[in-house]
């Protein structure tokens, strides 16, 4: 198992994965069902890798990509505990259901954590499932009912 940071040949992969999320949580019915949100999301990770606003991780075994994770990240105005406002929202961590079970979300986690201690950003954040909910506690996170959500659409 190689863990290592994502790069731009790597898109097709983070887009399919993100994909097969999405059918995982009843979002689309199979990952090439939304051809627009196909595109908009690879349109989204070229953008973001190339200025810098995200990161993404892999996890390649026997020559494939068979998980990854990406942290996006953000500026608010500096806030009490945080002087840089730097931040960062973990999303997308996937593993393709062969591969489960052999800590490589911890590994992508892992790696995320390392690179948010090395930027010195002053938190990070995301949404979990029920079934993901213990990797995050594991690793410090703490749940937060602060804040409040609201859609456009909705």
């Amino acid at each position: 198992m190689l863990v290592r940071e994502a790069n731009i040949a790597d898109i097709p992969a983070l887009v399919a994965l993100r994909m097969r999320l999405f059918c995982e949580v009843g979002e689309l019915d199979t990952p090439g069902g939304d051809p627009a949100l196909w595109q908009a999301t690879r349109d989204y990770f070229t953008r973001a890798m190339g200025e810098g606003s995200t990161r993404s991780w892999v996890v390649e075994t026997e020559g494939a990509l068979v998980a990854c994770g990406t942290l996006a990240l953000f500026v608010r105005p500096p806030y009490p505990g945080n002087l840089s406002g730097r931040e960062g929202y973990v999303l997308n961590i996937v593993t393709l259901p062969a591969w489960r079970r052999r800590g490589m979300a911890g590994a992508l986690l892992d790696a995320m954590l390392v690179y948010a201690r090395e930027q010195q950003l002053g938190k990070l954040w995301l949404h979990t499932s029920d079934e993901g909910r213990a990797l995050y506690e594991r690793r410090g996170f703490v749940a937060n009912t602060a804040y409040l959500e609201w859609s456009p659409a909705g």
